[in-house]
């Protein structure tokens, strides 16, 4: 069988390529017959399809990028990624990739969704942010598109905490972009977007919060306030304060906060100045949310007991403005 010029520079092809990925009328620019593409794509062939019409230039697994590239490649012009996917371009961590890759295009184009990309026709197409070479959504939108299509709070909460925690986004950039969008699935994202008005700014917390309000007798709670002493000096920022009785709570999850030595160190150290200034701490483990709710429930309450026994203090707080406003 004779071989096209095209089989003596694949170097050409490549450099067309972005990450080893192609449109088929790209290739066929570079003289590779459209028949010849096609059944390099057949099975055990040298190439393979990751989309109609887009090549891969290798046989083996794509990478997550790859599958991203051949997303746009089917979307077309002016297409951007969103979801998850997009949220780690900004360099977000929290939530699972789901199987699909989700892109946006403008509401008047015509796309489908194939297996493996989810083409989401919106009016509202937002201006991309360039990441790693790709066009993706803002964050305000990519996090409440992905969280858009789940149901479980708490992977819900895990998300859109992040990007607020880090201050990498504003809680009301987050109200603003979910008020704007469609309504379908904004309920479990609204809730827990009144959680971090409330102060709460991981998921820990939320999950924490919600088991709060189920016990009116465990008391109204400030989530995430800083505290002051008499004289005005810095104590810490308490994940929770009763101020009526002198209790902070802290919700004991390194892994939902990103503690680092460091932060382990200061918080040890504000636990000292919170039992210095007068006031009673309980920790709380989100785990025996799961495992020892009434336990839980016990602990907190002597520990209310305890808090309500000692000599009132004279303590100030605000709102930890700056974790999010």
């Amino acid at each position: 069988m004779r071989r096209g010029a095209w089989a003596d520079d694949l170097e050409s092809m490549r450099a067309a390529a972005d990450d080893d990925v192609i449109a088929v009328v790209a290739l066929m620019a570079l003289g590779v017959p459209e028949s010849t593409i096609y059944r390099r794509c057949r099975k055990d062939g040298p190439w393979q399809l990751l989309a109609p019409a887009t090549v891969l230039l290798s046989n083996g697994p794509p990478t997550r990028r790859q599958r991203l590239v051949a997303a746009l490649l089917h979307a077309g012009p002016g297409s951007m990624v969103t979801g998850l996917d997009a949220a780690r371009a900004h360099g977000l961590r929290r939530g699972e990739l789901p199987e699909d890759v989700h892109v946006l295009i403008a509401a008047f184009r015509q796309v489908r969704s194939v297996r493996g990309i989810r083409v989401e026709r919106t009016k509202r197409l937002p201006t991309p942010v360039l990441r790693d070479g790709l066009p993706v959504a803002p964050l305000d939108r990519c996090v409440l598109d992905a969280v858009r299509r789940l149901r479980d709070r708490g992977r819900i909460a895990a998300i859109l905490t992040e990007p607020v925690q880090r201050r990498m986004v504003t809680r009301q950039a987050l109200r603003l972009e979910l008020d704007a969008g469609c309504r379908r699935g904004s309920g479990t994202p609204r809730e827990v977007l009144g959680s971090i008005d409330d102060g709460v700014r991981s998921p820990a917390e939320f999950d924490v919060r919600r088991w709060w309000s189920e016990h009116p007798d465990l008391g109204t709670m400030r989530w995430n306030v800083r505290l002051f002493d008499v004289q005005g000096r810095f104590l810490g920022i308490a994940d929770a304060f009763d101020e009526e009785i002198g209790l902070v709570a802290q919700v004991d999850s390194t892994e939902h906060h990103f503690m680092t030595p460091d932060q382990v160190v200061e918080t040890e150290r504000q636990h000292r100045a919170y039992r210095s200034a007068g006031l009673h701490v309980v920790g709380i483990r989100p785990s025996r949310l799961r495992s020892d709710r009434e336990g839980l429930y016990r602990d907190v309450l002597d520990a209310r007991t305890v808090a309500a026994s000692l000599p009132r203090v004279d303590v100030g707080w605000r709102p930890d403005i700056e974790a999010g406003a």
